[in-house]
């Protein structure tokens, strides 16, 4: 991942005081072309209230000044946005570290080669098993693994050697729980690093009548991770969660910091969240379809809008910090590793220099190509959910 020595000097300011804005989600738009059983917020998508490509360099601009350091634009699909590679190279241009976060299941080659050409260097690609009929199942889409996997192996053999950071993002449930070190081998043959998400849930069937998270997460009671053959929920997470993090010792591909595994292990077992503060706002913020400026996902639309010619002021100012701690320190929490793994980054020296050392040391070997990746695929006769039953 380059980086200019103006990005290096924000880090190091943000390091020290914990008040600069490194980290940015857009959410350029909420459409999608998938609609996976753990996700919502597909239902949101209005293409009428996205921004233009020169409102999003507007944006970048800010961006720049606020001393923001990388970007990811997700979504939704950020491919459904028609002029995603336009708006992609509006933040390349202004010297952010800018990563696309996508499903790829049914992106062209020759937009990822657009997005190539215009210096996209990093991309997060969804991949939550190694059996195609569970993730077709998740994402409730045929042939999504394959979709997935293909365009994995084809930005890895384009990047390769060219520097960028490629992330496997994978969704840790009762599905695949006990896949999880397998998706790291896999990952690591590929020539992607790994980040694993461990799921949220709606807790009953009504909460998306009264929960803004409904816009992102739904009520799945079959992923929620339960007792199995393996045993009950504390052996299992346990067992798979020390695996995790040997591996990452070792030096395998985990993009998450040990840090941000050990509270995944506790929230899975427990349900409680990290209870380390959170930096939302500060460290990171979040800007959703329409330009509307949010500290994070969970909070409510009262901050100016990010085009507001005064926002920049606003966001400097005692008002806004007293209206960011407010909030943030209300919050329940979440494990979203965007959020808790930048606050782990930047609070802790061992995250610090482990995602350092990830972000700054060239992968080893050649990936293996698709026809190869195919043999990782697994087609034995088990449950799409383990223990309930759900055939294949």
């Amino acid at each position: 991942m380059k980086m200019n020595l103006r990005n290096y000097a924000r880090i190091g300011r943000a390091f020290a005081t914990r008040r600069v804005p490194v980290y940015a989600h857009f959410g350029i738009t909420h459409r999608c072309d998938l609609t996976c059983k753990m996700c919502g917020i597909w239902r949101y998508g209005n293409k009428k209230e996205e921004l233009s490509v020169e409102q999003i360099q507007q944006m970048a601009e800010r961006m720049r000044r606020l001393g923001v350091v990388q970007v990811s634009i997700g979504g939704g699909e950020p491919f459904a946005y028609e002029e995603l590679e336009l708006a992609a190279k509006a933040f390349v241009d202004q010297g952010i570290n800018l990563r696309v976060l996508t499903n790829a299941v049914n992106v062209p080659k020759e937009r990822l080669d657009r997005m190539l050409e215009y210096g996209v260097r990093n991309f997060s690609i969804s991949l939550d098993s190694l059996y195609p009929a569970r993730f077709d199942y998740i994402c409730e889409h045929e042939g999504s693994w394959e979709g997935a996997v293909r365009n994995m192996c084809y930005l890895s053999e384009r990047l390769h050697g060219q520097g960028g950071l490629l992330v496997m993002n994978c969704v840790v449930s009762n599905l695949n729980l006990e896949e999880c070190p397998d998706m790291v081998r896999f990952a690591k043959e590929i020539g992607f690093a790994v980040s694993f998400l461990p799921i949220e849930l709606l807790p009953d069937p009504k909460a998306g009548v009264r929960n803004w998270e409904a816009r992102f997460i739904r009520y799945r009671p079959e992923m929620g991770v339960a007792p199995g053959p393996q045993g009950d929920v504390g052996e299992r997470v346990d067992r798979i969660y020390d695996t995790l993090i040997r591996m990452k010792r070792e030096g395998w591909p985990i993009l998450n910091s040990t840090p941000y595994l050990e509270s995944s292990r506790t929230y899975l077992k427990t349900g409680r969240f990290p209870a380390d503060g959170c930096d939302a706002g500060a460290l990171y913020f979040s800007v959703s379809p329409n330009g509307q400026f949010t500290i994070c996902h969970r909070t409510s639309h009262g901050y100016k809008h990010f085009l507001d010619p005064d926002f920049e002021d606003f966001f400097h100012s005692a008002e806004y910090e007293y209206k960011r701690q407010m909030e943030a320190g209300a919050c329940e929490g979440c494990m979203r590793a965007c959020w808790i793994d930048t606050s782990a980054m930047f609070r802790t020296v061992q995250g610090f220099f482990e995602t350092a050392r990830l972000n700054l040391v060239p992968a080893r070997g050649t990936p293996v190509t698709f026809e190869e990746a195919m043999g990782w695929a697994r087609y034995d006769d088990v449950p799409i959910v383990p223990g309930q039953g759900v055939a294949k």
